[in-house]
């Protein structure tokens, strides 16, 4: 909704408001609606004067509600932003009308966005340009370039919401070792950089209190653990090629998928110890856990299945046929679904978590990527990330069904955040 405009609701409800009062009048058995006259005297009609002058005419108040009720209406719909990686700009999107309403140019090929816990700040990853581009996501303007290394990737703002870390996928020149870049969100400068073993380095996530980055250190075959207070190291040795993480919402489990090795590994966070490795299907790579923290749900890419794991004896309980190239997967907030994204199949597979069946196929545009749901667990959005493809799908999550594809949001579109 905008400033100008009011719903059909409002409309008609000012429309009663406003119109003169009338009353039945029954004249030879018909009905008939006159309007409301009355006989006063000249003391009263000088009393009402009075009255209308020290009290708000009944349409200005009238007005001054439904508009205010409009001001606050525009103000809880929100903003999504989508980096879309061959148009060098992050669209903005109004989530109640599902339209582009402006685009923000970033740097080369923005490829990740992360926001500060408030959602006022948002930053991009730009793979090309060696740079973290800074989001005002109030004013919508690019605030801000911060250069960093070569081909900043995956991001993660600390739970306080004062410092950002950006991981790299190319190693610092010169070195064997892989930078992650560690910036004060206030003051956009880099704080210090802690330089990692290896050349390729994936996702990142912190522990619920923040003090501890777990690292997908994709080169190396391990995930690696930054203490964010002193920034020394831990290395813990995983399965080949672990791509993407995901924590336990009780905080005690970092589980990791090792694309190369097709299998899972499960860290506890409080010893910084391997638990346990679980073989799952071919090139897992998405993760995700249920709210309950009872089942891990990863992604196998090469299989296009996903493969289900019981957290407590850490097997493999159930294995999900879905689409060609499966990459991501979104578990809603009260855990009664999981969607995964078919990147080789262009839909999206929607999952009962009670049952561990696909209750519904969606068709999405070409090579749909990564998803986000909106915070009501309402609608699901989804990146159509192939290079000719310019748009976002929205599934409406009750009722399984694609309620909108928002176009012109830029060549490939890769990753979505939230603002206010």
């Amino acid at each position: 909704m905008t400033k100008s405009n009011l719903t059909l609701t409002q409309s008609g409800l000012l429309a009663v408001l406003l119109q003169p009062q009338r009353h039945k009048v029954i004249k030879n058995g018909a009905v008939r609606l006159v309007r409301a006259r009355r006989k006063v005297c000249m003391r009263c009609a000088s009393r009402e004067r009075s009255n209308k002058e020290s009290k708000p005419n009944m349409k200005t108040l009238i007005m001054t509600i439904l508009f205010a009720f409009a001001f606050t209406s525009s103000a809880l719909a929100q903003s999504l932003f989508v980096p879309a990686r061959l148009s060098d700009k992050v669209a903005v999107i109004d989530t109640s009308t599902n339209q582009v309403v402006s685009q923000i140019p970033v740097g080369s090929y923005p490829i990740r966005i992360a926001t500060t816990p408030n959602r006022l700040k948002a930053f991009v990853s730009n793979a090309r340009s060696a740079s973290i581009s800074v989001l005002d996501t109030v004013a919508q303007t690019n605030i801000a370039t911060i250069p960093v290394y070569n081909v900043p990737g995956e991001m993660a703002v600390t739970p306080d919401g004062g410092r950002l870390f950006v991981v790299h996928q190319a190693p610092l020149r010169g070195t064997t070792k892989c930078p992650v870049a560690v910036i004060d969100t206030a003051t956009n400068l880099i704080i210090t950089t802690v330089l990692l073993h290896g050349h390729e380095c994936k996702d990142i996530l912190f522990t619920l209190d923040g003090r501890f980055a777990y690292i997908a250190n994709n080169s190396q075959g391990e995930v690696d653990v930054i203490d964010t207070t002193s920034y020394q190291i831990a290395r813990i040795p995983t399965g080949a090629g672990p791509r993407r993480l995901c924590i336990s919402h009780a905080g005690d489990r970092v589980y990791v998928t090792n694309n190369k090795d097709d299998s899972v590994s499960a860290i506890d966070t409080a010893t910084q110890q391997l638990v346990a490795t679980i073989p799952v299907g071919g090139g897992p790579e998405g993760i995700g856990i249920t709210p309950n923290d009872e089942e891990v749900y990863a992604t196998n890419q090469r299989d296009g299945t996903v493969s289900v794991i019981d957290t407590t004896t850490l097997t493999v309980i159930a294995t999900i046929p879905t689409g060609a190239a499966c990459q991501r997967v979104v578990i809603t907030r009260d855990g009664t679904k999981a969607f995964v994204e078919n990147g080789g199949s262009d839909t999206v597979s929607a999952i009962d978590a009670a049952t561990h069946t696909v209750i519904a196929t969606l068709p999405t545009g070409h090579n749909p990527f990564t998803m986000l749901a909106s915070p009501d667990d309402m609608k699901l959005y989804v990146c159509n990330a192939n290079d000719t493809s310019t748009t976002v799908t929205v599934i409406d999550i009750p009722s399984l069904t694609v309620s909108a594809t928002i176009a012109d949001v830029g060549s490939a579109p890769f990753d979505l955040a939230f603002g206010p």
